[in-house]
């Protein structure tokens, strides 16, 4: 029996139908849908339940405890917080240099939602190191910041597990604030060093030479790897997955695609000939 693989072709009009509907008709230039999707998805803090975790002796200013606590609220019960970060998500080629190099998400403070969905623009931020199922808050900022040491330095005093398996020593030199803005805006990646000498790979991983988030990179490769996987074992078990449909379809040629499951909110397989759809067991 000859086998097919689209499973990639079938994953880039996937992550192209995405594109479409967040920004419509879109212009990829030399990227490819699932490239650009991948750098869309890593800027978005995805909606589930997390932990607060606040430094000691956090302090919250007066104006901004309103807007706060809803936040906190809305991290905790698992809302979406896209209405609290940058306008610039609704660019497709935006890169957040501070998540890219530092893995640190910036939300506005405001408290009226505006008309695009977004809430009011705020000159101060709340800083925010986002993992699976805890949200560790850094602390309020200013506009420009984005290269502030004090950002690596509460982590690193704090919740230094955070930061253990980036830890280096390459003999750098100490580099100032303004010395890392200069070097970010040309994506140069370089080392932290904090106050006691403990020195830093950059915690986002950082960026390729266009700009785009290295992580984002390493998302779409893992997937490309994957898909890899899957053709393979699927191969390997083609005769007891076409035993397996229900309607016991045959056919000479099984191409292999993918589709998403709308009611499960999944992937599954699916042999093109006969329209047999199928998971693997362990998924």
């Amino acid at each position: 029996m000859e086998i097919k693989n689209e499973l990639v072709e079938d994953y880039e009009d996937y992550c192209h139908q995405k594109l479409i509907n967040e920004f419509g008709n879109y212009k990829n230039g030399s990227h490819s849908p699932m490239h650009l999707y991948h750098r869309f998805k890593y800027r978005i803090i995805d909606a589930r339940p997390r932990e607060i975790i606040e430094p000691p002796n956090f302090f919250i200013p007066q104006e901004h405890l309103s807007a706060y606590r809803k936040i906190v609220s809305d991290i905790e019960t698992g809302n979406s917080l896209n209405k609290y970060q940058s306008r610039n998500l609704k660019r497709l080629d935006y890169d957040d240099d501070m998540l890219s190099h530092w893995r640190i998400q910036h939300l506005h403070l405001g408290q009226n939602l505006e008309s695009d969905g977004f809430v009011s623009r705020t000159s101060d931020l709340l800083f925010i190191h986002f993992s699976d199922n805890k949200a560790h808050i850094i602390g309020f900022f200013s506009h420009g910041d984005w290269c502030d040491l004090d950002i690596i330095e509460t982590i690193h005093e704090n919740w230094p597990d955070l930061l253990v398996k980036y830890k280096c020593e390459t003999g750098g030199k100490v580099l100032t604030e303004e010395e890392y803005q200069i070097l970010r805006s040309k994506n140069c990646n370089v080392t932290v060093r904090v106050h006691d000498g403990t020195e830093y790979y950059p915690p986002g991983l950082g960026v390729v030479s266009n700009g785009s988030p290295l992580q984002a990179i390493m998302n779409v490769q893992q997937v490309l790897f994957n898909f890899e996987n899957k053709f393979n074992e699927i191969s390997m078990n083609i005769n007891q997955i076409l035993e397996a449909d229900p309607q016991k379809r045959i056919t000479e040629i099984a191409t292999i695609g993918l589709e998403m499951d709308e009611v499960n909110q999944r992937f599954v397989y699916k042999i093109k000939e006969t329209g047999h759809r199928f998971t693997l067991d362990y998924e």
